[in-house]
């Protein structure tokens, strides 16, 4: 008998695999649909060729040795054991659809083997294809572990045919120091002190302004969903706010300060413990070309126009459930540390860190609103936030599991889901030969998280893709209906 392949498994992938609980499975759920029925041989060997012959973790079991986990090869693996064929019942409709991926995924797959699964599911007429054509649609899942979601959508990428001008764009931070430790102390200091003066003009300048500055403060710390437990972290945002939105070391210090004492999400009719039990929903063919008339027209980004018409949709949720108004919530958002672009990835595991992004709520101005996601992001993208989330991920890994789980839910707790954007091919490709209709995905949530939502741009659309738990937010495709909506109320959609 041969001997098995070892690999010791990284703490960043190793994480996604202690984090597995019943409740909420750390499973990638991903949906390719097509307007004709392929030819499932064909595509079956896309996924075996490019997949599982390509990456030996496919055909690989964790296995845990003390504190490390290694992956090792399964010896009775059987690629044909993670195919099947299902027929959607009755007229094979969304409703139909959303149904039976919304079981699917609510379940684990199979212990003991390889964790990824690829399911057909015939007799598909949910599509935007011709009236009366038979579509179907291809549901990949994966466990966390394997890979993160940006490589992941990268890897589908590659298994498919792909026009070069149709290439989705590179995504994703290098967070690796250059030139050596020397060279990279010398520019940290020099950042440094560039800043402490920054954050000494701005400090300056609120004192000059003392009146404007407290009533703000005030206004923030007395906004609706007010916690005495929020008043620390809102004293240091506005004091944040008079510094510069580049600087470094002030939004890393109001990063960190909110990590260690932002309190829980606000009790709303999406929080409480999350069930087994998990529903999925999502809109597609919203014009990609009217979002980029949108961000045109408030000087923006796509991310943050299709961002702000969440935080409308969230809303005017909590208005349709009668639950009382919010001035903000906090979303987790996944970044890559590791530029992805085109072509197959040269290694799968997991290359992203979560951030915290504030969401404001209730902006009726949508200049105003865009500008407060903006200035957010901005400061995550000119902060060391995602250097020391991703060294937390790591560092949690190493520890017990029971503890790395509680470390994990103090942070994931503070928000009340995940969001995530990912840009796709600008044009049609093909899969085995067929031509692709759309394509989305499910982002897994942990902790007491209730809401993911994952926004994808595929040949001049966009799609958004709502995963939820099914006793907190029982009715995912209301949300998603929602997200459709806002688009019209923004300046540049109708030009």
């Amino acid at each position: 008998m041969a001997e098995k392949t070892s690999v010791r498994i990284p703490y960043r992938d190793q994480l996604w695999l202690q984090m597995d609980t019943p409740d909420n499975l750390m499973y990638i759920n991903s949906l390719m649909w097509f307007e004709e029925v392929p030819d499932w041989d064909a595509i079956t060997k896309v996924f075996t060729e490019k997949l599982v012959d390509s990456y030996p973790v496919f055909r690989r079991v964790s296995e845990r040795r003390g504190r490390r986990w290694y992956w090792v090869d399964f010896p009775e693996f059987d690629v044909d054991a993670h195919f099947s064929r299902s027929v959607l019942p009755g007229e094979g409709g969304r409703d139909e659809a959303e149904k039976l991926i919304s079981e699917r995924i609510s379940v684990p797959l199979p212990a003991g083997r390889p964790l990824w699964s690829v399911e057909f599911l015939e007799n598909y007429h949910g599509h935007d294809g011709p009236e009366g054509q038979e579509g179907a649609l291809v549901l990949f899942r994966v466990q966390h572990g394997l890979v993160d979601g940006v490589r992941l959508t990268q890897l589908l990428l590659s298994m498919c045919e792909i026009d070069d001008d149709a290439l989705p764009p590179k995504v994703g931070r290098d967070l690796a120091p250059r030139g050596g430790l020397l060279r990279t102390a010398t520019e940290a200091g020099a950042g440094f002190a560039k800043d402490s003066f920054g954050i000494a003009r701005g400090l300056g300048g609120a004192a000059a302004v003392f009146p404007w500055t407290l009533t703000k403060l005030v206004k923030d710390v007395a906004a609706p969903g007010f916690q005495v437990t929020r008043v620390p972290t809102r004293v240091v945002e506005s004091l944040t706010a008079t510094v510069g939105p580049t600087n470094k070391t002030a939004n890393t210090y109001r990063a960190l300060f909110r990590l260690l004492w932002e309190p829980r999400s606000p009790r709303r009719s999406w929080s409480g413990r999350p069930g087994v039990d998990k529903r999925v929903s999502w809109i597609s063919g919203v014009d990609l070309a009217g979002v980029k008339r949108v961000a045109k027209a408030h000087d923006s980004t796509v991310t943050i126009v299709m961002t702000a018409a969440v935080s409308r949709a969230l809303t005017e949720y909590l208005k349709a459930k009668g639950d009382k108004p919010l001035a903000d919530i906090n979303l987790m958002i996944p970044m890559s540390v590791a530029p992805a672009g085109e072509g197959a990835p040269s290694e799968l595991g997991n290359h992203i860190t979560l951030i915290l992004l504030r969401l404001p709520l209730g902006v009726e101005d949508s200049q105003e609103l865009i500008n407060d996601i903006t200035a957010s992001m901005t400061r995550v993208q000119y902060s060391f936030e995602p250097h020391t989330t991703y060294a937390a991920i790591v560092g949690s890994a190493a520890v017990p599991s029971g503890i790395t789980n509680s470390l994990v839910d103090v942070v994931a707790n503070k928000s009340i889901g995940q969001l995530t954007s990912v840009p796709g091919p600008s044009g049609q490709v093909k899969f085995g030969g067929t031509p692709v209709g759309g394509l989305l995905g499910w982002v897994p949530m942990t902790g007491a998280q209730s809401l993911g939502v994952c926004i994808y741009s595929y040949n001049g659309q966009v799609s958004v893709g709502i995963a939820t738990d099914a006793g907190l937010v029982p009715e995912p495709g209301m949300l998603a209906e929602l997200i459709g909506e806002q688009f019209e109320t923004f300046a540049g959609w109708n030009d």
